[in-house]
C-alpha cells in the first residue's frame, strides 16, 4: 500500500513543478512573493485532510519539531523558485537528489534507521547522477550551474523534513496532525513577508493579472498538497530513505508531461526537449533508477 502512495507523490509533484516553473518565470519576479502566496494557499486545503482524519492535540514535547518543520517547509521555497528561474524543470527535479546524501545520515542520527552497504551504494549512485546533470560548459570550463547551488540548499533543508515527520509518528502524532501542523507553522513563518514593500507590490497586481495568476496557483498548490500528503502517508508506513528515493521518478514524469504540453502550451513549459538533451537526461535518470532499485533492496 505504501508503494502506491510513494509513486503518487512524484506524479503529483511533476505537475506541480511544471506549474511552479511557469509561475516563477512568467508571473512572478520576486520569489518571496510566490513563496508567500504558496504558503497561504497551502492552509486552504487542510480541511480536505481533516475531513479524512480529524487532527488531535500533539504532545507539548513535539512543538520544537513542528517549528523546525514549518521553517523548512517555508524556507526551501526561495532557493527552489530561484533554481526554477535558472534551469530546466526536469533537471531541477533531479537535482533534489542531492538531498539524498543527507537523509541516511539524519535518519541514523535522529531515528536510528540503518541501511545496508548496498543501499548506500544506491544512494551514492543517485547523487552522482544528479551532480552530472548540473554541469554546464562556460568559456571552455565545466562549472556547476546556478541551479546546483540553489537546489542543493533547498534539498539540504528538505532532507530534515522526512526524518522529523518520522520522529513525530514515532512519538504518537497522527498523520493529519503532522501534516496540518507543519503547514500551519510554515504559514506563520511566511506572514512577516507582508511587511516587505516589494512583496506587497508584486502581490497587489492589476486585476487582469490576478485572474491569470490565482487559478494557476490554486491548481499548483492543490497538486503540491496531494503530493505532500501522499509522500507523508508513505513515510508513516515505510523507511524514509526508500520513500524519498522513489521520489526521484519526478524527472521522468516531468519529461513525460513536457512531451504532452510542449507543442500545445509552449509558454507553460520550460524544458530543452532536443534529441541529445533528452538522451542525456534519460541516461542519467536511468542511473538514478538503478540507485533507487539498490536502495529499495
Amino acid at each position: 500500500m505504501w508503494l502506491i502512495f510513494a509513486f503518487l507523490a512524484p506524479a503529483f509533484y511533476g505537475v506541480a513543478e511544471i506549474l511552479d516553473n511557469f509561475l516563477a518565470n512568467r508571473l512572478f519576479k520576486n520569489p518571496w512573493a510566490l513563496a508567500l502566496c504558496a504558503s497561504l494557499l497551502n492552509v486552504c486545503f487542510l480541511p480536505l485532510l481533516f475531513f479524512v482524519e480529524a487532527p488531535t492535540v500533539p504532545p507539548a514535547t513535539t512543538i520544537p519539531i513542528f517549528i523546525v518543520l514549518g521553517f523548512v517547509e517555508f524556507g526551501y521555497l526561495y532557493p527552489y523558485y530561484r533554481g526554477l528561474q535558472s534551469d530546466d524543470t526536469s533537471i531541477i527535479a533531479a537535482l533534489f537528489g542531492l538531498g539524498r546524501v543527507f537523509i541516511p545520515i539524519l535518519a541514523f542520527l535522529i531515528v536510528g534507521e540503518v541501511l545496508t552497504p548496498l543501499q548506500y551504494v544506491g544512494v551514492i549512485l543517485i547523487i552522482s547522477s544528479s551532480v552530472l546533470l548540473s554541469f554546464q560548459k562556460h568559456h571552455a570550463k565545466l562549472l556547476f550551474s546556478k541551479s546546483f547551488w540553489y537546489i542543493g540548499l533547498a534539498a539540504f533543508m528538505l532532507s530534515f523534513e522526512g526524518v522529523l515527520l518520522k520522529l513525530l509518528f514515532e512519538q504518537g502524532v497522527t498523520y493529519s496532525t503532522a501534516v496540518g501542523g507543519e503547514m500551519m507553522m510554515a504559514t506563520l513563518f511566511a506572514l512577516p513577508l507582508f511587511a516587505l514593500k516589494k512583496v506587497r507590490k508584486e502581490i497587489m497586481m492589476p486585476w487582469t493579472g490576478v485572474k491569470v495568476l490565482f487559478p494557476i496557483l490554486i491548481v499548483e498548490e492543490l497538486f503540491t498538497f496531494f503530493a505532500f500528503a501522499s509522500e507523508t502517508y508513505a513515510i508513516d508506513l515505510a523507511p524514509i530513505t526508500i520513500v524519498k528515493s522513489v521520489g526521484m521518478f519526478i524527472p521522468f514524469f516531468v519529461l513525460f508531461y513536457g512531451k504532452l504540453l510542449k507543442t500545445r502550451f509552449p509558454a507553460v513549459f520550460k524544458e530543452h526537449l532536443g534529441h541529445i538533451a533528452i538522451l542525456k537526461k534519460v541516461f542519467l535518470f536511468l542511473l538514478m533508477v538503478c540507485g533507487i532499485i539498490l536502495v529499495g533492496r
